[in-house]
């Protein structure tokens, strides 16, 4: 009986089509390139090709063809089993190769040459930094610095309360229409701007940041920064760079460096349209924070602040509107609900007060309270916040639950103890709070308004006036500015701090300083929920934002 003849072992080829984790920039738009390649089942690369994004899939067949003619290792030899992880690739190749079997499932090893790239090009990243590109020069970069120099010395950081109060920006002539623009840095750290195409990837942004907190690895909203970082913290060759063009630079720590972020986390450089919008946000914004009075009303809920500035850059003179908030629903479009009467209902429905909800509810409640008359007279409504969060924290109230007695203790004990503010400012935190109560009494007819108002008149400027001036009602972190302020040093700047932080290290402290005196009494029972009050208002502004489009 003759032999069987012997099957032929199958060879398995895995397959892959990858975005480079690097772009491709003089060519008109930036793009990252798309990767073919095929491998071995022991890992050796047989054929790679490059495409344009999209144009990968259409050339994979004709690809796999001449890898298998022409392999980049070996001789000419055909897999019987082709794996690949993409569904429409796979289809592709089916039509194309109906003699070898193509299986769609995942490919690690296709993942790990990937990741080993990404590596290698991180690593490679500093020894490649330029300010400069075929489409930039020394003289467009020079006129950026100069630029960012000027908003670095009007620290937005300081003047914009936080980073969910973003603004609008619309540059016609750059194609630029409602993009939101977030400035960060109000902790002192990470200082810059966030400029995203819109306001949904600016929520998209929110989303992908808390769900990296929580460990998960979400797809990130593109966006493009602009970042004030230390000298020391630039590479040797981009400090070179600024060093030998004299580009203007603000301070040891603003060293501007901008920087498009894909979904992927991928960056690039910029683009000349992305150095001419940038440079002309940082020549608008200074101008438009001038005017603190009026953003601070619109963030609060007033009339929103909508200016429209010609500014001079690299690229010629280019109009720029800015407009805060980003958006404001009119005022028909509110919910129809009582907010007293909800944030009565929170405070007592037995359960820990949601926070979330309540600044929801306040910043509604804030929003008609600007609109009113009582209000007309201010300048700025912040205070009537001190009062409703301080509720909140300590007594885990709300202002429609608050009794004259707790208002009498925020007023002259917390806030004194807690809140570095000068004595300067008694009469602005009293009368904004008494106007606060005069509107709740004539719209809401709150019971406790008289004898809140009672609490808030009289000689309760001086009184507030004098507590706050008291070294003895000092918590730590006060005691410490009031010191400074008493040593002469600019307290309300990020420099006059860390000045200050430098020559306590160095010396004694003031005899003036008193410390608190110890408390041997329990401590007042604090809401949990405090401790996460900054969390809870950032939601809180996101709810607002989204219920108002």
């Amino acid at each position: 009986m003759a032999a069987k003849k012997k099957k032929r072992a199958g060879i398995e080829w895995v397959g892959g089509l990858v975005s480079m984790p690097a772009y491709v920039t003089g060519e008109g738009e930036p793009y990252r390139p798309e990767v073919l390649l095929w491998m071995s089942g022991d890992g050796l690369v047989l054929g790679t090709t490059t495409a344009k994004p999209g144009e990968g899939v259409g050339v994979a067949a004709e690809h796999l063809r001449s890898t298998i003619e022409r392999p980049m290792i070996g001789r000419s030899h055909a897999p019987t089993r082709v794996r690949v992880a993409s569904p429409t690739l796979a289809d592709v190749l089916r039509a194309a190769h109906p003699a070898i079997e193509i299986a769609c499932a995942p490919t690690p090893e296709i993942d790990a040459v990937f990741a080993a790239m990404r590596g290698k090009m991180d690593a490679d990243a500093d020894t490649e930094q330029t300010y400069l590109s075929n489409d930039i020069g020394a003289n467009a970069v020079a006129s950026f610095f100069r630029a960012a120099a000027g908003l670095f010395r009007a620290k937005p950081w300081e003047i914009v309360p936080s980073d969910q109060d973003v603004f609008s920006v619309t540059i016609e002539k750059l194609d630029l229409r409602d993009a939101a623009l977030s400035v960060i840095g109000q902790m002192g750290q990470s200082l810059g701007l966030i400029l995203f195409s819109g306001v949904d990837d600016f929520e998209a942004y929110l989303d992908a940041t808390e769900a990296m907190e929580r460990g998960e690895e979400p797809q990130m909203a593109p966006h493009f920064a602009l970042n004030f970082d230390r000298g020391a913290e630039l590479s040797t060759a981009l400090r070179k760079e600024i060093a030998d063009h004299h580009w203007e630079v603000a301070a040891p720590d603003a060293y501007p460096w901008l920087v498009a972020v894909d979904e992927d986390l991928v960056a690039r450089p910029p683009t000349a349209k992305e150095l001419s919008i940038a440079e002309a946000i940082a020549a608008a914004l200074p101008r438009v924070l001038l005017e603190k009075e009026a953003l601070s009303t619109a963030w609060n809920g007033g009339a929103p602040l909508s200016r429209t500035l010609v500014v001079n850059t690299y690229a010629g003179e280019i109009e720029i509107t800015l407009r805060a908030p980003y958006a404001e629903a009119p005022a028909g479009l509110r919910p129809p609900f009582d907010v007293m009467a909800d944030l009565f209902d929170l405070a007592n429905d037995g359960d820990e007060l949601d926070h979330e909800r309540r600044r929801t509810l306040e910043d509604e409640l804030v929003r008609e309270f600007v609109a009113s008359a009582e209000a007309k007279v201010l300048t700025d409504v912040q205070s009537c916040h001190f009062v409703m969060d301080f509720a909140a924290d300590f007594f885990g109230a709300t202002i429609a639950t608050l009794g004259p007695h707790e208002l009498r203790e925020i007023v002259f004990e917390i806030i004194p103890r807690k809140v570095s503010i000068d004595a300067s400012k008694a009469r602005w935190l009293i009368e904004g709070n008494r106007a606060f109560y005069a509107f709740l009494k004539r719209k809401y007819e709150l019971e406790q308004a008289d004898a809140c108002l009672s609490v808030l008149g009289g000689d309760a400027v001086k009184r507030l006036e004098q507590a706050l001036s008291d070294p003895s009602n000092f918590g730590m972190a006060k005691s410490l500015f009031a010191a400074g302020r008493e040593a002469g040093f600019d307290m309300e700047s990020k420099e006059g701090i860390e000045a200050w932080m430098r020559a306590v290290q160095s010396k004694p402290l003031p005899a003036s300083m008193g410390f608190p005196a110890f408390d041997a009494s329990p401590p007042r029972p604090v809401d949990r929920a405090a401790a996460r009050a900054t969390r809870n208002k950032r939601k809180a502004a996101r709810q607002a934002r989204k219920k108002n489009r």
